[in-house]
């Protein structure tokens, strides 16, 4: 079932979301997916007895932050929201951003952010500077919810590679908060005022994710590709994982197409997870992972449902042409479409993140990106472990184009919202949530690795340490069922949501903010700049320049 989130309209009065089902089932209805994890980095210390060894380790040191390519880059983070709305306090969570590739200086950024204008749209965060400075457009069509105002359910969006078009997927607020029909939509031009149009309506789908790419040789050139996954839980079927797709998004009347990912039965689980998430390479091939469930166990609503689940992997050589799209994986066991990365792994699926560490609901992650460079190489990631403490989040390559894949490269524990991507260099960028220590020090951590083509070791850059604790949730979901992360050329960008106190300490690499807030003090402030406003949840942008 969507998960839906607390918008909080003013200092006084912030209300809760609750999610509906899209089955009758308990085990069938979802929340977004949640996530929790953390571990601490190691710290190797060296104890140096001479100035010799000193020298050396310093030299050797600065080789492999060299190697890293982490020594040129410079890190900008930056708090979206404008300092026109310095006293607002929703939690504005779940974010995503997009980019134009066309444009870098365009990018579009959305949460869970109500239109403080009210009325039957939603807002997108707008930068036309590269993402030092944002404005909130209200061009998406939505719906005024009774509870949460003038906002969407989830809403995720991406840019046509050369075409300036921007393409959203959203779940639609009504006045029935249990009804959520999911709209897709496209504008030429995100600067105007004018409503984004609509391209398809579904009714029962969850989670839309959205990518979308222009092809650039042949002789649909120029054609915008628009790939939408979901999960399709409307009852017609227990194999829910679904990718919507058109081959002429950027025409003026597009035609889609709807194709069920899973072969396989989903057992007593009765579907499939609701992160479906499709990568497209310029050369036509097209990848889309998702969590096959296969079991469950446990209450829903009591929060205490387990589920087990395959990670698959599903690939298409040309855009999704032909009479049977996404089936060139097969699977060399069960000889069904789709590789099973892995399998039988084990996750909660919590309703709510009522009770769980760092507040944030678990619901199992997935995360793929497909190197720019070399259509052969995909790197992927999921998570599995039925607690807190032992959810983890685990990094795999393939390098033949999905068939076979690598030991874990990297596995990080109580983390959470995995977002990947590869740089025109090849180089690999992997962000995510992690939850460290315990009561009062409970923090959560939003980290950057990188890693080169060549491989090596990961460099780890800190965007931000905050309170797991504090403000308190106001619904769901707390921090967000995911975080996303884009290359464009050689520079990774990307948008993650967190508490917003003001404190240089809790930026690593620093921040600047849009709203009103005073650093020495730790505190923000109204638009006058003399009243204190509370701690909320706000989204917060960053980029790499390598």
């Amino acid at each position: 079932m969507p998960a839906r989130r607390t918008s909080k309209k003013s200092a006084t009065s912030g209300r809760g979301r609750g999610a509906k089902a899209l089955a009758k089932k308990s085990t069938s209805s979802r929340v977004r997916s949640a996530r929790a994890a953390g571990a601490k980095r190691a710290v190797v210390k060296r104890t140096v007895t001479s100035a010799v060894r000193r020298s050396a380790a310093k030299k050797a040191a600065k080789a492999a932050i060299k190697a890293s390519g982490t020594a040129s880059a410079s890190v900008l983070v930056v708090n979206m929201i404008p300092r026109s709305l310095s006293g607002e306090i929703n939690q504005d969570s779940e974010p995503t951003l997009a980019v134009n590739p066309a444009n870098p200086n365009q990018i579009v950024g959305t949460a869970f952010t109500p239109n403080p204008a009210g009325g039957q749209t939603a807002p997108v965060f707008v930068s036309n500077d590269g993402g030092k400075t944002w404005t909130l457009n209200a061009i998406v069509p939505s719906g005024v919810n009774p509870f949460f105002g003038s906002a969407t359910g989830d809403i995720t969006v991406s840019f046509g590679t050369s075409s300036n078009k921007l393409y959203a997927g959203i779940l639609q607020d009504t006045s029935d908060p249990n009804d959520l029909p999911m709209d897709i939509l496209g504008t030429d031009n995100v600067a105007s005022p004018n409503l984004m149009k609509k391209l398809l309506t579904r009714e029962g789908p969850d989670q839309p994710y959205t990518q979308a790419a222009t092809i650039s040789a042949g002789p649909n050139a120029g054609n915008d590709v628009l790939y939408i996954g979901s999960n399709m839980a409307d009852g017609s079927t227990t194999q829910t994982s679904t990718l919507d797709f058109s081959l002429n998004a950027s025409s003026s009347s597009p035609t889609f197409k709807r194709v069920i990912l899973e072969p396989r039965s989903t057992g007593s689980a009765g579907q499939d997870g609701p992160q479906v998430r499709p990568a497209a390479h310029s050369d036509g091939t097209v990848y889309a992972a998702y969590t096959g469930w296969r079991a469950s166990k446990g209450n829903f609503r009591a929060n205490t449902l387990v589920i087990t689940a395959d990670v698959v992997v599903v690939r298409d050589d040309n855009w999704g042409n032909g009479s049977k799209p996404f089936t060139a994986l097969v699977d060399p066991v069960d000889h069904l479409s789709g590789i099973r990365v892995v399998q039988g792994i084990k996750f909660p699926f919590h309703s709510s993140g009522r009770g769980v560490p760092g507040q944030n609901r678990l619901g199992g992650d997935v995360s793929i990106a497909v190197d720019p460079t070399d259509s052969k190489t995909v790197y992927l990631a999921y998570a599995e472990g039925e607690l807190v403490d032992n959810y983890t989040l685990h990094l795999r390559v393939s390098r033949d184009k999905g068939r076979t894949w690598s030991t874990d490269l990297l596995t990080v524990r109580r983390a959470t919202n995995p977002a990947l991507a590869v740089n025109g260099d090849g180089k690999f960028g992997f962000l995510y949530q992690q939850l460290v220590g315990t009561g009062s020090a409970l923090r959560w951590e939003t980290h950057l690795r990188r890693m080169p083509k060549a491989g090596g070791a990961f460099s780890d850059l800190t965007l931000n340490v905050a309170r797991a604790d504090f403000p308190v949730r106001q619904g769901d979901p707390y921090l967000g069922d995911y975080v996303h992360l884009q290359a464009v050329g050689k520079d990774f960008y990307g948008i993650f949501s967190a508490n917003n106190t003001p404190a240089k300490s809790n930026f690593p690499n620093d921040v600047v903010y849009q709203r009103n807030a005073n650093f020495t003090s730790r505190k923000l402030l109204d638009l006058s700049g003399t009243n204190e406003v509370a701690v909320s949840i706000d989204p917060f942008f960053f980029k790499i320049t390598e």
